[in-house]
C-alpha cells in the first residue's frame, strides 16, 4: 500500500472515529443526561453543543496560527494535542456527524422498524443539526472576519494619532 493511500486510509479511520466519539457525546451525554429524552431540550443542548464546538476550533486554529505563537515546554502539551485534533478538526467532525444524523433519521422516517424509538426519537430532535451546523460556521467565520478588520482599521488610526502627535 503506498505512503498516500496509508495517509487516506488513517485520516478515514480517524474520522470515523471522531464521528463515533462526538455521536456516543451526543447520544449519552445531550440526549440521555442532560435533555433526559426530551427531544426540546435534546435540540437546545445540541445547539449549545454545536455552537461551543465551533468556536473551540476556531480559537485553537487562531491560536496555533497566530505569528506570537511557540511551542515551549510550557505549552507543549497544548500544541501537540491541537496537532493531533487538527488531523481532523472539531468542525469536520460536527459536519460529518450530521451529515450521518440526516441520513439515518430520513432512513429512520421511512423504515420506523429500523431503529429503537428512542433513537429515533434522539435523531429526529437533531436532524436539522447540519443547517444550524453551517448558520453558526458562517456566523462565527463573520464575527472573526469583522475583528480581524476591525483591529487593522485600528491600527491605522493608532498609527494616525502617533503620528498626529
Amino acid at each position: 500500500m503506498s505512503s498516500k493511500l496509508k495517509q487516506i486510509a488513517l485520516y478515514i479511520l480517524i474520522s470515523l472515529i471522531s464521528v463515533i466519539g462526538y455521536g456516543y457525546i451526543t447520544f449519552f451525554l445531550i440526549y440521555r443526561d442532560l435533555a433526559g429524552g426530551s427531544m426540546l431540550y435534546s435540540y437546545l443542548w445540541n445547539i449549545g453543543f454545536i455552537i461551543a464546538f465551533l468556536l473551540i476550533d476556531a480559537l485553537i486554529y487562531m491560536k496555533m496560527q497566530s505569528k506570537e505563537f511557540a511551542i515551549t515546554k510550557k505549552n507543549y502539551f497544548f500544541a501537540r494535542w491541537t496537532f493531533i485534533e487538527s488531523s481532523i478538526s472539531f468542525k469536520t467532525t460536527i459536519y460529518l456527524f450530521y451529515i450521518f444524523i440526516l441520513i439515518g433519521s430520513r432512513v429512520a422516517v421511512l423504515d420506523p422498524t429500523l431503529v429503537s424509538a428512542e433513537f429515533r426519537n434522539f435523531m429526529l430532535s437533531i436532524e436539522y443539526g447540519l443547517v444550524l451546523v453551517i448558520a453558526f460556521d458562517k456566523l462565527i467565520e463573520s464575527f472573526l472576519k469583522d475583528h480581524k478588520r476591525m483591529q487593522k482599521i485600528s491600527a491605522k488610526f493608532a498609527t494616525y494619532k502617533n503620528n498626529k502627535e
